[in-house]
Formats: C-alpha cells, structure tokens, sequence
C-alpha cells in the first residue's frame, strides 16, 4: 500500500487500536496525494483565491464566479494522467466525465469542455498509438453527452511518450440563486445514485498517487469504464433536482469513491454519517472493502433533507436513475460502515479527511545552471527556412485534426469556433448579447527549463487570450503537473510553478479559484515528464457580437504591433524546431506591461477601431502574422525595420522571440491615427509594421530588402496539414 510505516503507525494512534482492513483502505484512499493534497496544501495557500466575483472558491468539487449580476460561471480542471496512460480511451473519456460531474455538483449546467493535452512525439509508436486513443475518448465521450469541445491546448515532446499529461476542463451556468450550497445537517439522507458499483476503479486514487509500473497492464483494474448515457441522464435529472431546490449538496463519487465523498462533507460540516454498505445498487458482488474504495464512473452522492425525499425519488425515477438510499449524516463526527449490520469502519471524519500536511524539502537539479545560462553562438540560418519549419511544428501546426473530431457546436452557442479565436466564445442564456471566453495554456518547455517564470508567462499566455477576444478576465483555475513529490529536484518544480502562478495572479489581481494537482508524473524509469503549469481562465464579454478573431478582415487594412521585442529566443520554439536546443532564460513574464497592453486592447475593442486581434506567443511574430494571414487568405507585408525592439541585432530574435505582453491588430487606415493617439495616452508602445494586400503572398521586408515571400496556399499546406498528416 503507498500508505507509508508513519501513517499506518498514525492511523492505529488516531483509532487507539488496530484497524480494520476496510479502514486502512479508506485511509489508504484519502490519505492519497490525489486525494488529501498532503505534499500541496503549504504551497497552494499562497495563490490568491479571493475576488469580489468569488462565490465559491477552493474546498468544493468546483469554483463559482458571478460574470454578471445574477449569473454564475462554474468551471474546474482535472486531470487524468496515469488512467491515459494506462488505457487511452477510457483514460480520457473518464477524465471528460469526471470534469462534467464536478460542475453538476453545483447545480450548474455544462456547456463547454476544454483540453489541454500533453503528448509523445509522434515519430513514436506508442506516444501515436495513446494519442489517437486519448482524442477518441474524448471526442466520444463528450459528443455523446451533447457537451462541445471549444477550446484547449496541445503540445507534443518525447518526454511524455510514455506518460501523456491529459487535463480536462468543464465550464457550466447557473443563475447565481439556484447555486446548490446548503449545508447538510444531522439526519439528512445519503444517496447514491448513477451507475450500480463495480470493481473498475478500486483504488484509482492510489493508483495516481504512484509512479506508474513498467508494464501497464498490471494497473488496467485501476483505470474506470466510461459510460456516457448515464452521465446524460445525472445531467437532466441534476439539473431538475437543484432547480427545483430538492437537494442540499451534491458530491461527485470520484478519486476515493465513497469514502472520500462521505468524509469530506461529513469534515467539512462538523458531521458524521452511518453507512450501510449492503444497501448500494452493485454490478457485482463486492467486499465492503471494495463497496468503500471502488471508483466506478458516472455516481453522484446526494444530501437530501428527509422531508423531501419522496419529491427527490420521484425526479429520478422520472429519468429512470438507479438510486440506493445507504445512510444518513449525523453529528457523531465519526464515520461509521456498516456491511450485513457488523461494523466494518468506525473513523474520526475530520482526521480521515484531513491528514497533516508534508512538509517537503526540495532543490534544483544541478543541470539547471546550465539549462538557464544564454545560449550563445547560435548559427545563422534562413529566416525563410525556418518560418517553414516552425508554421509544420506539431507544436504550432493547426490541430483541425483534433477538433475537428469534436461537436464544438452542439449547444449552439459557440461564437468563436477552435482555430479562429485566442479564446473560445460563449454565448449566455441572459435574453441579451452577454458571453464569456474561456482559453486553457501550458507551455512545457519553459516550466522545465525555469519552472517559476514559466509557470508565470502560462498564467500571462492565458491572460492575453482571454483580451484578444474582448473578454474581461475573471477568474483562473491550475493544474501543477510533476514528478515524484518525495523527490526534491521534483518537488522544487512543483514549488517554483505554485509561487510563479500564485506571482503572476497576484500581479494581474486575477484570483485562482480552483484547481488540481498532479504528481508522480514520470517514466516507469523514475525520470519526470516536462514539469507543466496548466491553466485555464474564464473572461466575461459584454457583447459577443463585439468579440474578435485572429483571421484578417480586409484587403488595404493596417497592421500595428502592441508591445516591445526583446532578444528573447531562450526555450522558444524556435530555438528548439530549427536549432534543436531545449535552454537558456525564458521569456521575462512582465505583469505590468500585460496590464496595460490589455487596457488598450479593450480601449480599441469598446471603440470598434480593432477588425481583429491576435495575441502574440509560440513561434514570435513572425509566426503570429503568417497565422492571421493563412486563416483569412489575405496577403500581408510587414517591414520588421518598423518593429520596435531593444537590443536585437538579428532577424532571428526579432522574428521568433516570443517577448510576453505583445498583440497584433488590424485596424483600418483612418482610424490609425485614432488608435496610435490611445497607445500614447496609456503609456504603451504600438507601431504601423504591415499592411494587408490584394497578393496572395506573405511577406517579409527588411526596409526595401525582401527576406521572406511566401504564398499563402504554400503556408497554408504547411500549417493546416502537418498534423494531420503525422497521425494519419
């Protein structure tokens, strides 16, 4: 068992006496990093969590924000790392249905998923095989729910060959009032409700909380069984109950299955529960040590005041729910299980729910002194070349090959469809043009190479994304993936990417309302995936009629560039793709130049001077506009004598640094003036740089020098069918 001699010694100290082999896997389950955040909790303390649009933050299966008066947003990332790994398919499609319940638990109605994958190189048999399995869950398991697929984030490395990081996100509504946050109380039932239980998914939790084995087969038991029909009806019969105000709290049967539903609620309320384990609807015939531990998919757990029972039975049978009615809270503050009336558990809840932290020492690696020295002597190359090479990178290729195996229309309120905005837009059910942007960012590299800056320009990455469509940020939610936290070169990753979040959000004054965390994300060698800072971020837009895309408008429009170029090219693509070297310094994040480039964006969004925005970031500028071009097929020319930069002296920096807190934008040439006035009135750096033309060529001059010309059905086939083409 991962629970280690001091734990097993602390478990029979807190019962005064031997426990049960039921309690020492209840233990076993929520003393599970996955779980109890034991190795985290010290360092997620230091996030900001608190806003005047917070209404729920940390501590339940997901957050809320109020968007607008009366409306709630309720989103959440997950991950499901180690079950991906492990089985693909079911990896991925549980992960998809596991985010969708942490919305339902707040009553709030799903209507957008994201995600943000990690995955192998390609060239790779295996790396190919989990990724084709890891988009066909997903794409299956959310198009059969009638959930689209908006928005996300892909990257491929051979670091993650073997382990795929797969995160997943779920946005949902709900009016603010028929949120479901009452407080359970002594002699409300406990309901289970969904899928009969099984022995798929024992002990999941603890199977995430290990290295993965050298043969993944061993761990096949660990990994759920999706069931996306069920999930359909706990959608439409959750909905009805919590608008309709007939339950009191709703908990997902995730990571620890019963155990750690019951026990948390049961902390967290200053309750106990009695449980009776012979009453559970069951697929099989199960131990009571299975009943406790079994992470079977698609079971919700119910708190319902006894007084409405009936009127709760009587909805779920309407959608044909199978329910079983297993306990009731009490104010014993013990959990107590009970199999064939023999007590098989008897467990203070708060110290089964709440295990003392870990304090964890850590240290960097002793390579990374070298990772972050500059890089130096880089040779000189064709600008053209590379541009061709870096528009093909998996990493920037287009990813039509994934979403476009997803439904992200179902729903019909999708604005912004994938591949056309920074952002994916949102309608809302106001009766007005009110909307909301959701994005999710990672950037592997730079959170292995400086773990704390890196972490700070995903959190920066996602800002810009949330702007560029003409969203306000709201709110964001993270996932730390890492490797082994008992390892400190690991754990130093993991504290460097919480404290360069917790930096930038502070920075930005954009609260972190939710999350995950990830751990022992590693080959079955022991050597630790790329460190990856994942977050996802919700903006609120008054008028989705007013947002904007990164495609070119019009033939004769003008383009200017927000923001300062320096010589940034360590861990670019760039410097990865052409030159094949993963280092030197990052990007230096800059917080107050996202904030004040962004107040400007917004300025010419409300005054309808921007035809379209586009956020500048993986591959530089030059990648950037080559993207607004091809996507529109309007010719552009850009002088790059006119960018304005601070110490470059190669076109290579200036083409392919990936400097934060810059944007292009299209504006038509008599509100040039109107729009270079605001720049100066704000305090922030914008040029005139391009111009779109009736050539269908993209172009790039060095004053009266042509240094790249290409035509757009030539980039197009670069960056459209790269992808496609690799996995096909």
């Amino acid at each position: 068992m991962p629970l280690s001699r001091e734990e097993i010694e602390e478990i029979k100290s807190i019962l005064s006496r031997e426990p049960t082999l039921e309690e020492l896997a209840m233990f076993e389950a929520q003393w599970s990093e996955h779980c109890s955040y034991k190795s985290s909790r010290r360092l997620l303390r230091l996030l900001p969590t608190a806003g005047r649009n917070v209404l729920i933050g940390p501590g339940r299966d997901a957050p809320a924000v109020e968007v607008f008066p009366g409306v709630a947003v309720v989103f959440k990332i997950e991950s499901h790392n180690h079950p991906s790994a492990v089985d693909p398919y079911n990896g991925a499609a549980t992960g998809i249905g596991g985010i969708v319940r942490d919305i339902l638990t707040l009553g709030a109605k799903p209507i957008a998923l994201l995600d943000m994958l990690y995955l192998g190189d390609l060239r790779d048999s295996r790396a190919k095989w989990l990724a084709k399995g890891i988009v066909k869950g997903i794409s299956d398991y959310g198009n059969r729910i009638g959930i689209p697929t908006v928005a996300g984030d892909t990257w491929f490395d051979s670091s993650f060959n073997t382990q795929p990081l797969v995160n997943v996100a779920c946005v949902g509504i709900a009016k603010t009032e028929e949120l479901v946050r009452d407080r359970p109380a002594p002699r409300d039932a406990i309901l289970v409700i969904g899928n009969p239980t099984g022995r798929d998914g024992l002990l999941g939790s603890s199977f995430a909380s290990k290295p993965l084995s050298d043969n993944p087969s061993e761990d096949i038991g660990a990994v759920q069984v999706a069931d996306p029909l069920m999930e359909k009806i706990l959608i439409d019969s959750i909905l009805e109950l919590a608008r309709k105000k007939l339950v009191k709290f709703v908990k997902d049967l995730g990571g620890g299955g019963l155990t750690t539903a019951v026990a948390e609620v049961a902390a967290d309320f200053d309750l106990g529960a009695e449980l009776r384990l012979d009453r559970l609807h069951l697929r099989t015939e199960l131990t009571p040590l299975e009943i406790l531990v079994s992470e079977s998919q698609e079971r919700m757990m119910l708190v319902v005041d006894k007084e409405k029972l009936a009127d709760v039975v009587a909805v779920l049978e309407k959608y044909d729910v199978p329910r079983s009615l297993i306990g009731f809270f009490d104010g014993s503050g013990r959990i107590k299980a009970y199999y064939e009336n023999k007590l098989v558990a008897d467990i203070p809840a708060k110290e089964l729910a709440k295990p003392r932290d870990i304090w964890r020492l850590s240290r960097p690696p002793v390579e990374l002194v070298k990772l972050l020295n500059p890089v130096s002597d880089i040779p000189v190359v064709s600008v053209a070349e590379a541009l061709d090479s870096l528009l093909s990178s998996p990493n920037i290729a287009s990813k039509k090959w994934i979403y476009e195996q997803y439904d992200h229309e179902v729903g019909i309120r999708t604005i912004l469809k994938p591949g056309f905005g920074d952002a994916a837009v949102l309608r809302l059910d106001t009766g007005d043009r009110r909307g909301i942007a959701v994005k999710g960012d990672a950037n592997p590299r730079y959170t292995a190479i400086d773990p704390f800056n890196g972490a700070a320009n995903s959190v920066a990455e996602c800002y810009r994304n949330l702007v560029a469509v003409g969203s306000t940020p709201v709110a964001f939610v993270d996932e730390p993936n890492a490797g082994n936290p008992e390892k400190l070169e690991h754990f130093w990753y993991f504290e460097m990417m919480v404290k360069g979040i917790a930096w930038m959000t502070n920075e930005l004054g954009i609260p972190v309302v939710g999350g995950k965390v990830s751990f022992y994300n590693e080959d079955y060698r022991g050597r630790q995936v790329k460190p990856t800072a994942t977050i996802v971020g919700v903006g609120a837009i008054e008028d989705v009629g007013r947002v904007k895309s990164i495609d070119l408008k019009h033939e004769g429009s003008t383009i200017l560039v927000v923001g300062t170029t320096y010589p940034e090219l360590g861990g670019t693509e760039y410097l990865a793709r052409v030159h094949g070297i993963e280092a030197g310094g990052v990007p230096t994040p800059r917080p107050s130049s996202e904030l004040r480039n962004a107040s400007y964006i917004a300025k010419l969004i409300d005054d309808e001077i921007a035809l379209s925005v586009h956020d500048i970031g993986l591959g530089g500028l030059a990648v950037a506009i080559a993207e607004m071009a091809v996507l529109s097929d309007i010719g552009v020319e850009i002088d790059i004598e006119k960018i304005p930069h601070r110490g470059c002296s190669r076109l290579d920096e200036i083409l392919f640094s990936e400097t934060q807190a810059r944007y292009f934008i299209e504006v038509k040439p008599e509100r040039v003036e109107k729009a270079l006035e605001l720049a100066s009135a704000l305090g922030t750096t914008a040029a005139v740089v391009a111009k779109t033309t009736g050539r269908k060529f993209y172009t790039v001059k060095l004053g009266s020098i042509t240094v790249i010309e290409k035509h757009l059905d030539y980039l197009r086939e670069l960056h459209e069918e790269s992808l496609r083409k690799t996995m096909v």
